[in-house]
């Protein structure tokens, strides 16, 4: 299920907490990676293009770096639009997850989601793990959370859930509910879901909580400083494939914690 990730190198200092993250995903089953540097069509001459020799040395001095702890490793430099050539990476190397840092260079936690890494999101079909660097970033626990509303969308991130549960202290499967007419029925209905979902699976605490999506589950995910959050790319709501306005931008957006972003496609 997880064996080969794709890393997005933007040679920024918050390089050291990815290659720690990548560690630890080794534990999981992880043992090749594709690092890729873009070097982004977004500035009208290109200006990094003449210096691509230099990404391509830097990316295969990390790679000697990593191979060393046990780890198959390949670089590439590409140009184009971040996201698209980030996706487009992923596909022809056969990776099974992206993992991008949520902060790099000093740009502002909310620039940045509004660029590579919310187009990343939009148009990803594999899993994307999105790793807090900047030094805000609380120190995470060892208990992994998972924010479902028990739709199709959310089979994906549910199963990730469940193959990740052994691999953490403490799991959580929440939900949030409405606050109309119909609340207490839908709060029957999602405590069934989650009930089938927890079989199985040693000491599943779960959790529904009544209000705004988006705020309860970063609430929650605060509360517990989650060692990561999993959530479906879509819920039953969201419009095609885009995040915008969505529980999961949402929640990317204001986490300072690791976050797992599930797609169901």
């Amino acid at each position: 299920m997880l064996k080969k990730i794709l890393v997005a190198m933007d040679f920024s200092p918050a390089w050291p907490q990815l290659r720690q993250r990548l560690l630890t995903l080794r534990e999981w089953g992880a043992d090749s990676l594709v690092l890729v540097h873009v070097l982004s069509s977004r500035y009208p001459a290109i200006p990094e293009e003449g210096h691509r020799e230099h990404y391509q040395q830097a990316l295969a001095k990390e790679a000697e770096a990593l191979q060393q702890l046990g780890f198959q490793v390949s670089v590439e430099v590409r140009t184009g639009e971040p996201g698209s050539e980030l996706i487009a990476a992923s596909q022809v190397h056969g990776c099974e997850m992206l993992l991008l840092g949520s902060s790099g260079h000093g740009h502002l936690h909310e620039f940045l989601l509004g660029s590579t890494i919310l187009d990343t999101a939009r148009l990803t079909c594999r899993p994307l793990w999105l790793e807090p660097t900047e030094k805000q970033a609380h120190s995470s626990s060892n208990t992994l959370l998972l924010a479902t509303d028990g739709s199709t969308a959310a089979a994906a991130a549910e199963a990730w859930f469940a193959w990740l549960r052994p691999r953490f202290n403490q799991a959580v499967a929440m939900t949030v509910i409405g606050c109309g007419s119909d609340a207490e029925r839908e709060r029957q209905d999602m405590e069934q879901h989650l009930m089938r979902l927890s079989q199985g699976l040693p000491d599943v605490q779960i959790r529904i909580e009544q209000g705004h999506a988006q705020r309860q589950i970063s609430a929650v995910a605060e509360e517990l400083t989650a060692g990561l959050t999993i959530i479906g790319k879509r819920g039953r709501n969201a419009l095609q494939d885009l995040l915008l306005g969505s529980t999961a931008e949402g929640v990317c957006r204001t986490t300072h914690l690791p976050v797992l972003l599930v797609p169901s496609c």
